[in-house]
This record gives C-alpha cells, structure tokens and sequence, in this order.
C-alpha cells in the first residue's frame, strides 16, 4: 500500500513538472494519465536508476514526452506538442554536458529518435 501511495506522489511530481513546462492541464492529464505511459512510469518509479534523484521528475518527464511524441497512440496534436516539448528540453540539456554525459542513455536515445523524426519529415517534404 505505501509504494501504491509512493507512485501516486512521484505521479503528481511529473505531472507538475510538465505543466510547469506547459501549462494546460488538459495536455498533461492527456499524456501523464494514459494507460502505457502509467505502466511506464511505475517501471520507472520500481526499476529506474535515477528513481530516487531530485532530478527524476524531469527525466521522466523527458522519457513521457518521447513516449507521447514518437508513438501512434497519441493524436496528431499531442504528439506535436510533445515534440516541441522534448527539443526544448534537450536543448537545455545540451547546455549541461556533465548532465548530458551522466544520462546519456536516456538522451542519446531521445536525440536519436529526433533526428530520425526530423529526417523523415525532410523525406516527406522534398517528395512535396
């Protein structure tokens, strides 16, 4: 019961992480309460390696919004913002190469699904 209690409270630090991020909480309701990204975050809360740093909101947060934007299981507009969302954030994290250095399993994946994401769309319009 207290590690339900645990992941409810880690739930509502990654909620509000992305809405100060965005604030509309439509948005974060959206994406924060979808059933895979609940099973994703309770992997995380149980398994992850930064579950108990301060900044795991934020890289989950990070983790979510790729989740969201690179996925089908979102509509078009989510997935958008999730997009715009992520590269603002990993822009911030370029900024701090130690930090990027230290979790760059996370970001080197996200920074890989980007490009790819960007690729496609350069494919998508040079075919236009």
């Amino acid at each position: 019961m207290f590690e339900k209690f645990k992941r409810k409270i880690f739930l509502a630090k990654i909620q509000a992480e992305l809405k100060a991020q965005y604030n509309d909480q439509d948005f974060v309701d959206t994406v924060c309460q979808h059933p895979k990204i609940i099973e994703k975050i309770k992997l995380i809360k149980e398994q992850a390696y930064y579950r108990n740093d301060k900044i795991a909101p934020f890289l989950t947060v990070c983790f979510i919004l790729g989740e969201a934007a690179f996925t089908d299981d979102f509509p078009k507009d989510i997935r958008e913002i999730s997009l715009s969302l992520l590269a603002k954030r990993l822009i911030k994290v370029g900024g701090d190469p130690q930090f990027k250095l230290r979790h760059i399993m996370i970001f080197g994946d996200l920074e890989e699904k980007m490009r790819a994401h960007i690729d496609q769309m350069d494919l998508s319009h040079s075919k236009l």
